[in-house]
């Protein structure tokens, strides 16, 4: 019997999608065998990999969605730090997601670290500090992508930030964003870690918008969605092949 490996893209507030999807395989018997996620895919991976089921997950999300400003703090430094630097080391990012996750992570209040994680699963991060694309694994010597060249952390906190909006954690001589910069559609890694099927599931590609509606949030979403879309297109042409975009 082939094993499955979900890939779960970024993007931003549509990653609640993800929850939808894994609730549809979930109620049907469908587990994967392994896990690779990018932004609001890596969150929603790292929980299915800790063995979350998905209903109590979607309920925080309707929970925060209902009342956000009790998940969220606005971090007011970060709107003046870049004339007032005597405040400290500059803020990387407005919005303060701590209580957001911390909510998250008790649906596995044993969870801790990277360890943690029950099947091979791989989240995306980007190091600002060296330009490098970082894997939080669990599988620190197992399979990687053919292509490209990743830096491997094992054995690390559990942590997620969004660039420009959620504020980057800083570790060790990192500082860390999501992945989206380098890879909002992590499917060479699903495969790395299980071969066999894929399947991928990618919310980053919003349809077109008015411009006049088109605010912070949103453009934070669609830049990620514009990264997913133009590398496909870009990998398609170069097969020759008519441009695609990964459903």
């Amino acid at each position: 019997m082939k094993r499955l490996s979900l890939a779960l893209s970024g993007g931003g507030l549509l990653g609640a999608a993800h929850l939808g999807a894994l609730h549809f395989l979930e109620e049907r018997g469908v587990r994967a065998q392994a896990v690779a996620g990018t932004s609001a895919g890596g969150l929603v991976a790292s929980l299915y990999a800790l063995g979350v089921a998905m209903d109590p997950v979607i309920q925080v999300g309707q929970e925060v969605a209902d009342h956000p400003t009790d998940y969220f703090d606005l971090n007011w430094r970060g709107l003046v730090d870049e004339w007032i630097r005597s405040l400290g080391p500059p803020t990387t990012g407005l919005i303060d997601p701590q209580k957001f996750i911390h909510a998250l992570l008790n649906l596995a209040p044993t969870a801790h670290n990277t360890d943690d994680w029950r099947i091979p699963t791989v989240l995306t991060a980007v190091d600002l500090v060296q330009l490098e694309s970082v894997a939080f694994t669990n599988r620190p010597d197992g399979g990687h992508p053919a292509h490209g060249h990743w830096r491997i952390a094992a054995h690390q906190p559990l942590t997620l930030a969004m660039p420009g909006l959620y504020a980057a954690p800083r570790l060790d001589h990192a500082l860390l964003v999501d992945g989206g910069v380098a890879d909002t559609l992590p499917v060479d890694w699903a495969a790395a870690l299980v071969p066999d099927l894929v399947v991928a599931i990618n919310v980053a590609a919003p349809a077109p918008a008015p411009a006049a509606e088109i605010g912070i949030l949103e453009a934070l979403s669609r830049s990620e969605a514009y990264a997913v879309t133009a590398k496909y297109k870009i990998s398609n042409n170069d097969n020759n092949t008519s441009p695609k975009r990964p459903t």
